[in-house]
């Protein structure tokens, strides 16, 4: 993104790893979103192992350490990682769940209406499908006629507030953000529009195949999601069959924070749901705004 700069994601934190409890226990598969890593979704790992579980969290292909060659890969390559990651922990583990955040819920929608056998259950962590804004709605003509727009430019970045400082830090870690030579080099970054049209295509696959899904999926929410909006969830809950709704007042997207709202509601729930699923011989399609 700026030369000699685009070092995020190198540290030990963002690789994929592994919470074992031996091969007689449930296994858990956790997907990350984007532009995450492992290291976003392992607290959540940690709760889940705590509770009995093997915990695994991958990495999608051009995330991590390859992040600088995210722009070139495909919806193709993230879900044959998934689908392979999936296979391994069935070969040692009897009840495998998918645990998906944002895109990578995307990606565990699809894997679970596809994949036989079946995963056991589908924990659904503030599901991407559709974004709101002009600019989503105008990607495939902006793919052929502006592959590679500045639209940064178009975005009023405000380099003093907390979270935009803290979204470039995780892709530049440590970059002057006060230097104005360097806000306007993030401003004028060419932003790869196949990249966005690639996790556009993974939002609209599982919208899609969601009523094929005939496994029991818990769906947890942020009221103040302003990425993936609450209404734009329950558009997505209602197509899935077998779905539980939870939404968690004050939270935003980000919540898999430990540090954040709701965290604890979060992971109890997540927790009670992985364990009552492999003993769940039948379900009841629900939708509700309230709390467990």
């Amino acid at each position: 993104m700026l030369p000699g700069q685009f070092t995020a994601f190198q540290t030990p934190e963002h690789q994929p790893f592994t919470l074992d409890r031996g091969g007689d226990s449930p296994a858990a598969l956790l997907i990350h979103g984007f532009p995450g890593s492992p290291a976003e979704i392992r607290p959540l790992a940690q709760a889940i192992h705590d509770a009995g579980w093997t915990a695994r969290g991958m990495l999608l292909p051009g995330f991590g350490a390859q992040i600088e060659t995210l722009p070139e890969r495909t919806i193709r390559e993230w879900l044959d990682a998934v689908r392979e990651e999936y296979f391994t922990l069935r070969q040692r583990h009897e009840t495998v769940a998918l645990v998906g955040y944002s895109m990578g819920a995307a990606l565990a929608i699809t894997l679970a209406a596809q994949v036989d056998p079946k995963p056991e259950a589908l924990v659904l962590l503030a599901p991407f499908w559709t974004l709101d804004g002009w600019l989503w709605k105008m990607l495939p003509a902006l793919r052929i006629l502006f592959p590679r727009p500045r639209l940064f430019r178009r975005m009023k970045l405000d380099f003093s507030k907390p979270e935009v400082r803290q979204g470039i830090w995780n892709f530049m870690p440590g970059v002057d953000l006060d230097d104005p030579q360097v806000q306007q080099a993030i401003r004028d970054y060419p932003l790869p529009v196949n990249m966005l049209a690639q996790i556009h295509r993974a939002g609209r696959l599982a919208y899609r195949l969601a009523p094929q899904v005939t496994i029991a999926a818990q769906v947890i929410q942020g009221e103040c999601d302003d990425l993936v909006h609450p209404a734009r969830t329950s558009q997505l809950v209602r197509r899935l069959p077998h779905a539980t709704y939870i939404t968690i007042p004050q939270a935003d997207h980000a919540l898999i924070d430990p540090m954040g709202v709701g965290w604890a509601q979060l992971w109890q729930a997540v927790i009670t749901f992985l364990d009552d699923s492999p003993q769940r011989t039948s379900v009841k399609s629900t939708l509700s705004g309230s709390n467990p």
